[in-house]
């Protein structure tokens, strides 16, 4: 019986890893064919795509004949190219946004979590539910009404048009909040004895506690902000203003449709940052899931 059950499970075990892998590839096969075109001339890649016949002489197209760097420097540099590419301004804006929008999302989301859960006020709950069910309408329908804020703040083809909208939202304090249930309240009844504020609280003992939860907000707000297209194309129009994301159509049309590599080494550039910030955030990653699934649970 034992034995059946092991290899019922050994099974199972198999099964779930060959889909993945599965999955995994086909996930993987479209940023390959970018990175390796990426190394390619324009002329070698418009020719090659031309000309191929077969699957199999596809397969050979895909990869350069030699490896071609000239993409790469050329949209830093402008060199070989008709335009300005103003991709270091972009990629400098996108950090500032990220970054500033993470930290702002972490220290709100925190502060309001902590406030919800751990302080008494009148009707606390009845604020917090119903902050809930207003953000369960579309973010599409507050576009006009955000754009036109940020127009009478005069913050048109500004940063802080990217930075401060959305840095409020109620589903990361409804899960620091659930998490922070399971913080024992006897810590801060205890320090409240020592003579602690409810800030001194929640600086010394609460944010400690927060740590995994508070990693897996502040790495969902980074994504956010790096990969935001839609609220930057509204409210930038100057490429020396835009984030890199959304900076990607205005080098398309900058660009031209004849220079398609640079156009590629341009998303390759985009993808580095957050994937080497996802390489060394990994565990808090890994660990933050395992929180979401514990408060659906």
């Amino acid at each position: 019986m034992q034995s059946n059950m092991k290899r019922n499970k050994e099974l199972v075990r198999v099964s779930c890893t060959a889909a993945l892998s599965l999955i995994a590839i086909f996930w993987v096969i479209p940023v390959v064919w970018i990175i390796v075109n990426s190394f390619k001339t324009n002329v070698e890649f418009q020719v090659g795509y031309a000309n191929f016949k077969g699957r199999w002489e596809y397969l050979r197209t895909i990869f350069p004949k030699s490896l071609n760097f000239g993409s790469y420097v050329a949209v830093f540099t402008g060199e070989g190219l008709s335009t300005t590419t103003h991709i270091t301004t972009m990629l400098k804006n996108s950090v500032i946004v990220s970054v500033a929008r993470t930290a702002i999302v972490v220290v709100i989301s925190s502060l309001s979590a902590y406030a919800y859960e751990r302080l008494d006020f009148p009707v606390g709950d009845k604020i917090f539910w119903g902050l809930f069910y207003v953000s369960l309408i579309p973010n599409i329908a507050s576009t006009l009404p955000l754009f036109k804020i940020c127009n009478s703040l005069g913050w048109l083809n500004n940063l802080n048009a990217l930075i401060w909208p959305g840095c409020a939202g109620i589903m990361n304090i409804f899960l620091i909040r659930n998490f922070l249930k399971g913080v024992p309240k006897e810590m801060d009844e205890a320090a409240r004895i020592d003579g602690a504020g409810s800030f001194a609280i929640y600086r010394i003992l609460i944010v400690p506690a927060m740590k995994p939860v508070l990693m897996i907000v502040g790495l969902s707000a980074f994504r956010g902000a790096w990969n935001d297209y839609f609220w930057p194309s509204i409210v930038m129009t100057d490429p020396k203003n835009q984030t890199l994301t959304a900076g990607l159509a205005l080098l398309e049309n900058a660009l031209g449709g004849t220079q398609w590599t640079n156009m590629l080494a341009c998303i390759i550039i985009s993808m580095i940052f957050p994937f080497v910030l996802y390489l060394f955030c990994q565990k808090y990653f890994l660990k933050g899931i395992q929180i979401q699934a514990a408060v659906k649970g």
